[in-house]
């Protein structure tokens, strides 16, 4: 949870100093006065970096050199300050209780679900979208699977240059062979991780999903990884490393010809998705907008619920804008669901979409050009 948050420099804020409530926090004002940059603060102390940009440069007010995030943090086990300092010139440098860490070891000291307008559209985009929500939700949970991930890219970028240059020969297969052990030794216990995580995200967005539509659907979420055929149920032995050892190793074997004619790796995590079916049926094709939205909103709750049973405590809540997009139904749903156990901090250009009662008991904040006043 946190205590209290302060901005130095960031995107429009040249100060800020918030002393949030435990539960519903709600920053009001009209679009484009930096609300949703101070959602992306505290995303970016969780996660180390931003959802909305690459370059750490774009988070330093216009200006300034230096910019600085921070919040005061009280856990279940710990408490401390966590601070992030970025500059035009060097590396972010990220302090917890002014000890400086590594960024993969900073994960999971604030961990985060968020919920952007852009999430509404999860069930029917691309693949990416979907296979980074889990990267984003795992990599706060499970340090190891971290680590993991970061090698994984490394070993795609090294298999994809060896892959090129064999472009058009026959020999070389020996260095293949080296760089397709390592990416076995990443990919199995990211693809384990995975299955098992949909397998209980699937659990819980179906008990979610089953009180929102008062029992009328039916949500499944099926792991699909790359190797799976269509109509290919998902397998319980996919949490099993020896199992995945064998399925990538097939792999491996029967692409090898179609990767080395591409240049690319055609094995492995990167090329994962999950299936949302409602009623038995694919939603991203069948569903209807409100159907894929209630699933959405389903999932996001899941989430809650999985940080919460890794790490022993509910997660920080960000929902940007998201309220205007459901109906009072999914709304409701949503407020009741996390108003006295999840920190949240909410955006909104009005304050119709929140019911009365949750707004007398929520810490209201104004937010105009930067600038964050108490209501």
């Amino acid at each position: 949870m946190i205590e209290r948050l302060l901005l130095h420099d960031f995107r429009n804020y040249r100060h800020v100093d918030l002393t949030p409530a435990r539960s519903v926090n709600v920053l009001l004002g009209r679009n484009a006065q930096g609300k949703t940059n101070l959602l992306e603060s505290v995303l970016y102390l969780g996660l180390g970096k931003s959802p909305r940009t690459g370059r750490d440069s774009e988070l330093i007010r216009w200006e300034s050199d230096v910019a600085s995030v921070a919040a005061v943090l009280k856990k279940r086990d710990s408490s401390g300050r966590l601070q992030i300092v970025l500059r035009s010139d060097a590396p972010k440098r990220i302090t917890w209780n002014d000890s400086p860490l590594k960024p993969r070891d900073a994960l999971g000291i604030l961990s985060t679900v968020s919920f952007f307008p852009d999430d509404l559209y999860l069930v029917k985009g691309g693949p990416a979208q979907r296979r980074r929500l889990l990267d984003v939700l795992l990599c706060q949970a499970d340090a190891k699977y971290a680590r993991h991930l970061s090698r994984l890219q490394r070993v795609l970028r090294h298999r994809n240059m060896q892959l090129k240059a064999l472009q058009g020969h026959s020999g070389g297969g020996e260095l293949l062979a080296v760089w397709n052990e390592h990416l076995i030794a990443e990919a199995v216990p990211l693809m384990v991780r995975r299955a098992e995580a949909v397998r209980r995200l699937g659990e819980a967005a179906a008990a979610f999903h089953k009180r929102i539509t008062d029992g009328r659907e039916e949500l499944q979420l099926a792991y699909r990884p790359f190797f799976a055929a269509d109509g290919e149920q998902p397998d319980s032995s996919w949490e099993n490393s020896d199992t995945m050892v064998a399925r990538l190793d097939d792999a491996i074997a029967r692409l090898e010809g179609d990767e080395r004619r591409r240049g690319v790796t055609l094995v492995g995590p990167q090329r994962d998705d999950i299936q949302f079916l409602i009623g038995g049926v694919d939603a991203r094709t069948f569903a209807s907008q409100g159907q894929q939205r209630t699933a959405v909103l389903s999932l996001k709750l899941a989430e809650l619920e999985f940080l919460r049973e890794e790490t022993g405590e509910y997660p920080v809540l960000l929902l940007d804008d998201v309220l205007s997009e459901l109906d009072a139904v999914r709304r409701g749903f949503l407020l009741e669901a996390v108003a006295e156990t999840v920190q949240t901090f909410i955006t909104t250009a009005q304050a119709e979409p929140l019911p009365q009662r949750l707004l007398a008991d929520a810490r209201v904040f104004h937010v105009h050009q930067g600038t964050i006043t108490p209501a």
